[in-house]
Formats: C-alpha cells, sequence, structure tokens
C-alpha cells in the first residue's frame, strides 16, 4: 500500500502479443465494468472521487459525463468505450508480489503487484500494451537490497553472468523463480500469458521513489535520481555530456521531480509518498507516458507496413495512406490536456528521447513520395492510353466528313486505327525516356 512507509513506486510498460487476455489463473474485466467486479476486479468504493487517492491501487478511472484530466479524444483512446475500436483490461490480483534478492539466501525486498492492466491501440494493426503496477515495501532488514538496487534488478532483462540476483513471483504464498538469463520476459508469460516477441527491445520503466537521507542537498538529489533513471547501483556525479541532457529531460512535478531519459523515467520526491503521489503516477503522468509509447509504436508499426511494401506503385501504399490519416485523427496529438501543462511536458521529453517527431516526420514523407508517385504513374498511365483514343476519335471524325466508298472507308479506318497505335506507342517511349 502507498503511504508513508513506501520507498518506492514502479511501472513496468511492456509489449503484449494480443488485445484480449489469454485465459488463465488471473480474472479480467473492461476498464469500464471493473469497479465492483468479482473477482480481481477493483475495489466497489474506489476509482472514482476521492477514494482513489485512500485507497490501493489508486487508480482513478474516467467519470462519465463529468471533468476528465485528458482532452476527451485522448480519454477515448486511454479508456475506449466498447462501442470502439481499442480496449483496456484491468485486474487487480491478491496477494501476488515480486522479490528480489541480491544473492541466494539473503535479504529480499518485496514488491506488491497493485495492478495489471492491458491497452490496446485503436488503429489497425495496433499494439497491445501490459502494465504492471509494483509497490515497494519497507525493508524490514538493515542489510536488504536498496531502493537503487532494487529498481535495477526489476528492470532488467538480460541479467549478466557475473550478477546473481534472484527474483520471484509469489503468488498466494507460492513461490515461482523466475528466468535465470530473461526474469522479466517470464514475470510477463507468469501474469499475462503473451510476451511479444518484441518485449525486450521495447520496456519502458517508470519509477516513483523517496530519496535517501544521504541525499542533502539539489546536488546529491540528482545524481540519486539520475542513478534511478539510468538503472545504476550507486549515486554518481554527471558526466560532462550528461548535464545538458538531462537538464532538457527534467520536468518539476509539484513536490516531485521527473527525470526521462532513453526508454525509463524516474520521479523522486523528499517527503512520503502518499496516496496522492501514488494516484498522480499512476492515473496521471504514467498515462502520459503510455499515450506517447502508443504513438511510438503506431509509428513502427507503419514503418514496418511501408517496408514490406517495397514497390512504391503497390495499390497497397492507398490503404496504408488511408491508415494514416486515420492514426493522425486518433493518436497524433501534443496537447492532451486543456487544462494542465504537466502532459504535454511529458510528451514531449518521452518524443525527444525517443525520436518520435523526426519519425513521423520521414513517414510522412516516404508516404507523400509514394503517393506522388503513383500519381504520376496513373497520370503517366491516362497519357499512354488515352492518346490512341483521341487519334482514332480524331481521324474517324475527319473521315465522316467526306464521301468516300465503302472499300476507302475501310481502308481509312484502318490506317486511323494503326495511326492510334502509333501515337500510343509514340507517347509512351516520350515519358519512359526510351
Amino acid at each position: 500500500m502507498a503511504s508513508a512507509d513506501c520507498d518506492a513506486l514502479g511501472l513496468l510498460v511492456v509489449r503484449l502479443d494480443s488485445d484480449t487476455p489469454p485465459k488463465g489463473e488471473l480474472c479480467w474485466h473492461r476498464w469500464d465494468r471493473a469497479i465492483g467486479a468479482q473477482e480481481h476486479g477493483l475495489p466497489a468504493d474506489i476509482g472514482i472521487g476521492s477514494n482513489s487517492t485512500s485507497k490501493a491501487p489508486f487508480k482513478r478511472m474516467p467519470k462519465e459525463g463529468g471533468w476528465g484530466y485528458f482532452n476527451s479524444h485522448v480519454e477515448r483512446v486511454l479508456f475506449p468505450p466498447a462501442s470502439e475500436t481499442g480496449a483496456r483490461w484491468l485486474c487487480c490480483p491478491d496477494e501476488v508480489f515480486v522479490e528480489f534478492a541480491e544473492k541466494a539466501g539473503g535479504p529480499r525486498r518485496r514488491a506488491q503487484i497493485d495492478l495489471l492492466e492491458r491497452v490496446t491501440s485503436p488503429i489497425d494493426g495496433g499494439s497491445t500494451l501490459g502494465l504492471i503496477h509494483l509497490t515497494l515495501c519497507p525493508a524490514n532488514d538493515p542489510k536488504a537490497p536498496t531502493t537503487l538496487r532494487w529498481a535495477r534488478a526489476i528492470t532488467s532483462l538480460f541479467r549478466q553472468p557475473y550478477e546473481r540476483f534472484e527474483l520471484n513471483l509469489l503468488r498466494k504464498g507460492e513461490r515461482f523463480d523466475l528466468a535465470v538469463r530473461n526474469p522479466i520476459r517470464e514475470l510477463v508469460e507468469d501474469l499475462f500469458g503473451d510476451p511479444n516477441p518484441e518485449l525486450e527491445r521495447s520496456l519502458y520503466t517508470v519509477l516513483m521513489a523517496r530519496c535517501p537521507p544521504e541525499c542533502e542537498d539539489v546536488q546529491h538529489e540528482r545524481d540519486w535520481r539520475r542513478a534511478l533513471a539510468k538503472r545504476r547501483n550507486k549515486a554518481a556525479p554527471p558526466r560532462p555530456d550528461e548535464s545538458e541532457r538531462e537538464t532538457r529531460q527534467t520536468i518539476q512535478l509539484a513536490g516531485a521531480t521527473g527525470l526521462l531519459l532513453g526508454r525509463s523515467a524516474a520521479f523522486t520526491l523528499r517527503e512520503p509518498i502518499d496516496g496522492e503521489y501514488a494516484r498522480n503516477l499512476r492515473s496521471y503522468w504514467a498515462e502520459s507516458i503510455v499515450f506517447s509509447l502508443m504513438q511510438q509504436n503506431g509509428l513502427e508499426e507503419f514503418q514496418r507496413r511501408l517496408a514490406a511494401i517495397g514497390d512504391p506503385l503497390n495499390p497497397a501504399v492507398q490503404p496504408l495512406r488511408r491508415d494514416w490519416l486515420r492514426f493522425r485523427n486518433l493518436l497524433w496529438w501534443s496537447q492532451l490536456s486543456d487544462s494542465r501543462e504537466i502532459p504535454q511536458q511529458i510528451l514531449a521529453r518521452v518524443r525527444n528521447e525517443l525520436g518520435t517527431e523526426r519519425f513521423f516526420t520521414d513517414l510522412e514523407g516516404d508516404l507523400a513520395t509514394y503517393s506522388e508517385q503513383q500519381q504520376a504513374a496513373a497520370l503517366a498511365n491516362l497519357q499512354i492510353y488515352g492518346a490512341p483514343f483521341v487519334v482514332f476519335g480524331t481521324l474517324i471524325t475527319a473521315i465522316g466528313l467526306f464521301d468516300v466508298t465503302k472499300r476507302l472507308l475501310a481502308v481509312l479506318i484502318v490506317a486511323s486505327f494503326l495511326t492510334a497505335i502509333f501515337a500510343m506507342l509514340f507517347v509512351r517511349a516520350k515519358l519512359k525516356g526510351e
């Protein structure tokens, strides 16, 4: 439970392979039917109103017909109605934890899995993101791993040969060892059942933590936040090439400070993590990041489809162009909220790190070039195949003005036909540069 004795909150954003939950031990519910659902739904007294800041999992749900944090078109993407494309499924499991130990038999740090979510993009062929919400419980042993070491372990895709740490999944008291080399993939397999082949490449992590007592001043806090964002075991001064980037990617959010680097975001504060901070992270700040990742994944899907077409004259370019316009209408927004500036700031920093703006510009130019090539080809074909009809029609009309014999008429018609064929070949040669 996120309260004054909570050391950190974590969110793992992973790629999944299906837009619907596979059947398994966990029960899933559509987001608009999850509150009060049995079993594994959200508590009946949470989700709307002040209870979202006083009771786990600290997730506020959109209220029908009421004020929303995000603009309505953005909210429909993140929380789509059943009548629209896209989907969002929730599961609030009981007594599910992840334990971490730096060595076999050593002191452990336990994190509770408060909430699992599946969010599917509304565009055709859109990806599905899995969200694993974690709460790091207080350390019961002074020798237990620090928050930085826990954060590094819980976000490690590949365990290095020299690393001996253990990750275990606990479900209702039963312990399951996670894979030695690929712990995150096995964790996703156990929780969701359908990890995507691109999971390792696309993992995004969000962490919120209270700075330890040794962070005596602003510089020490910056060093510790940087270590949290870059998955380092210890805080250290920045390298010369890190300062400018860090300044550009830092954001102030009331009492918290965020740093968004690469595929990770770290939010630190000097006061305890209470329910309001947990609600803000899980309901607003992380949702802005999820929307950014949906944009990035949508662009990657278009790149894959465009590369598969190859030939710019392939008719498949036109459906892709229509889907591109739909993507722009549904997902390509920079103004996520009219009432809050924070979502725009988070979106801009995620785009900076992932190169999303440049990616969009490249694809826009590629699609425009393909469309121009097709239009030019269509015009050339019109000229090539239209030329003989124009020539033949003109000659026949001219012949009709004269009174000729039937035999001469037949000869003139054949001559007109041959002339039209010659005109087509001549125009074709000129357009093709032959």
